[in-house]
């Protein structure tokens, strides 16, 4: 059986990728020799090898016994505040950077683009270029996605069979925490949350039933809206001409990866959304054994996770 990580980053030595993108604003993050990862001047964390040497990755993963791993963009690279122009063209040089590099390692890394997410708009016309450098689709960030100017983006990515990765994000309001990882424990489950059930509540995974959508870090409090969203629904006319189907439904045709840090909460999801649909993702190489946790749970819920469910995901990608 393939070991497929489906949720991994990747820190571009090059980024942002032009001198005048890097001038032009101290936000635009940058690699610095030794692994230091500068954001608006300052030190944002430090980073190993492996996070821009894939070559070095790929060693030491195939010695962990890893088939392969999807790469995404670091979701500090996503710049939501860069102006437009701007946006597009640190995109469309990750994309290229990032289509060159997977295709030097014999098919063990597969890649995801990035898009301007500040404009739908265009980034619904990037995922033509994504398609044709041969990603297999886009990471973006968790941001709401339901109003009407997202739904260009999501049929477009639906025609091409492109997968969205909706990663958590953490915004403006991590600078009120005093420390990150708390910040992160909070404001991530809380924030793709938030987007994946938008989706669900605003129709826009029934109106697109072929769309492949991989939430991170296990959907996050979503599992905790579904029974909530339901009740309304039963009790609208209106909710179920919009949602034939119960919002659990819904929910199961998203996958998931297993970032919930704890045996219990990643059986929770499961009941709700099936063992298939829950996917092999690390967050690597950000993270120390964060599904240590998966030797607690049952067999066949491991199994599915660990060995099973990233090969279907990729393949259904080609159908």
């Amino acid at each position: 059986m393939s070991v497929l990580d489906l949720h991994s980053h990747v820190v571009p030595a090059a980024t942002p990728f032009s001198a005048r993108l890097r001038k032009s604003d101290a936000r635009w993050a940058r690699l610095e020799p030794g692994g230091e990862v500068i954001v608006s001047g300052r030190l944002f964390r430090r980073v190993r090898q492996v996070a821009w040497d894939l070559a070095e990755r790929r060693e030491q993963l195939t010695k962990a016994g890893v088939s392969g791993q999807l790469l995404s963009a670091m979701p500090e690279l996503f710049a939501l505040w860069a102006p437009p122009p701007d946006a597009l063209e640190y995109v469309r040089a990750f994309n290229v950077w990032l289509a060159a590099t997977v295709a030097n390692h014999g098919g063990f890394f597969v890649g995801l683009g990035l898009v301007p997410a500040q404009e739908p708009v265009v980034a619904a016309a990037v995922l033509s270029e994504v398609a044709e450098l041969g990603l297999a689709g886009v990471e973006i960030p968790a941001v709401p996605m339901e109003s009407p100017q997202w739904i260009d983006f999501f049929a477009e990515a639906e025609r091409l069979r492109l997968l969205v990765f909706v990663h958590a994000v953490g915004g403006a309001e991590i600078a009120s925490f005093s420390d990150p990882g708390l910040a992160n424990g909070v404001l991530f489950p809380n924030s793709i949350g938030r987007a994946i059930g938008g989706l669900i509540a605003n129709g826009v995974l029934a109106r697109f039933p072929r769309l492949q959508v991989l939430a991170s870090h296990g959907g996050g409090s979503l599992v905790t809206m579904l029974p909530r969203m339901e009740y309304f629904r039963e009790r609208s006319s209106a909710a179920q001409e919009l949602l034939a189907e119960s919002v659990s439904d819904y929910a199961r045709r998203v996958w998931f990866d297993p970032l919930v840090f704890d045996a219990g909460l990643l059986q929770a999801l499961a009941a709700v959304v099936g063992e298939d649909r829950i996917v092999l993702g690390t967050d690597y190489p950000f993270m120390e054994r964060p599904l240590a946790f998966l030797d607690q749970v049952p067999e066949s819920l491991a199994a599915a996770v660990r060995q099973e469910n990233g090969a279907r995901l990729l393949a259904g990608l080609r159908q």
